[in-house]
């Protein structure tokens, strides 16, 4: 509950346009399976951000924004962009390494990763709800 609280709290998107399928940047962090998959395929390939942006026809920002939650993840044919730069899989392979990540992330690990992208004044009030409990 708690997660999901920070993962809304602040609201509002901007809107943005380009790659079909393409949802806002969002002042909310959701970070999925399916976006800690898609970094792990780029790092796993050798492409920077900026180098995986120029090859799928994206802003470097834009693979930030989906790789740290900011972002919706690309679906359909958007997705099948970026799958074929990652090393061409397809999508079923891609979302079996999806299922695969849920025995990776522990609800610590998701926690310190949302915490380590709160602003400060995010993290002190954080900090007050979680010594009070």
């Amino acid at each position: 509950m708690l997660t999901k609280h920070l993962a809304t709290w602040g609201g509002g998107s901007t809107n943005t346009q380009g790659l079909e399928g393409r949802q806002g940047r969002s002042a909310r962090i959701v970070m999925s399976n399916e976006a800690r998959a898609l970094r792990e395929l780029r790092i796993m390939h050798g492409l920077s951000m900026k180098k995986a942006g120029a090859l799928i026809g994206v802003s470097d920002s834009y693979i930030s924004h989906i790789e740290n939650g900011r972002s919706d993840f690309p679906r359909g044919s958007a997705l099948d962009k970026f799958l074929t730069v990652y090393g061409g899989i397809k999508q079923k392979s891609f979302y079996e390494r999806v299922r695969n990540w849920k025995d990776k992330v522990s609800p610590t690990d998701e926690l310190l990763e949302l915490v380590s992208k709160l602003s400060e004044e995010k993290a002190r009030f954080l900090l007050n709800i979680t010594k009070n409990l």
